[in-house]
């Protein structure tokens, strides 16, 4: 077993604001470096993925990512803006963003003087290498712990809303408790005769949603 990070989560609880959600995570990536970004392709249809290193450049808590103009993921971006990104350190943050150019002269000066080696790989024509912004998005904080338990916790920036839990219960639920034995992770309660989620520790499995006898249990599409 990998050894865990404590305490579960990066400190984060299913009762933390979405600005403590969103400023841990982003700081988690940023001390790692870097990200695994996956985009589309240019065809519009086949997934790529690489790692690219990530900055804070000013006082706004925004990540920045930057590569060469000449670069796949460039023309991918252009066409396609919005990507995944993931950074993983027994803690796993995940992060869709909408990805936007940056032109300010300031943010280029201070992304040089963090990258003395890419500034000198650049340096016959630096205006060959364009600058992102993680404009606006959602992401998540994820984080198998102690004895294998679960931590979940959710986030938005930029306007965007936190991407829904992939199943919730509706009122059609009888109470019958199916799901609360058939759940993995021992998350699902019953509550004033009916059953609840505890999304924080669940693995999002699907089984309650498949047991379900009376199909009570919704399952979010992701468009």
């Amino acid at each position: 077993m990998v050894p865990s990070i404590s305490p579960p989560a990066l400190g984060l609880t299913a009762d933390s604001s979405n600005e403590d959600i969103l400023r841990a995570a982003f700081d988690f990536a940023h001390s790692i470096g870097y990200m695994t970004f996956a985009t589309t392709a240019v065809d519009g249809k086949t997934p790529t993925i690489r790692a690219l290193e990530v900055h804070y450049l000013d006082d706004s808590g925004s990540l920045y990512v930057g590569a060469s103009r000449g670069k796949h993921f460039y023309d991918e971006v252009e066409l396609h803006p919005v990507v995944s990104a993931m950074a993983v350190n027994v803690v796993a943050v995940r992060v869709t963003a909408r990805l936007e150019k940056v032109s300010d002269k300031l943010l280029y000066e201070r992304y040089w003087e963090l990258n003395q080696g890419t500034k000198k790989m650049y340096h016959k024509d630096l205006s060959n290498f364009q600058l992102y912004r993680f404009a606006a998005g959602d992401g998540e904080v994820f984080h198998v712990y102690e004895d294998d338990a679960i931590a979940r916790v959710r986030f938005s920036f930029g306007g965007a809303s936190p991407r829904p839990w992939s199943y919730e219960i509706g009122e059609a639920c009888t109470g019958c408790g199916t799901c609360v034995e058939r759940c993995m992770m021992d998350t699902i309660h019953m509550e004033h005769g009916r059953a609840e989620i505890q999304h924080y520790g669940c693995n999002e499995c699907g089984i309650c949603f498949h047991s379900c006898p009376v199909h009570a249990i919704r399952k979010q599409e992701f468009v």
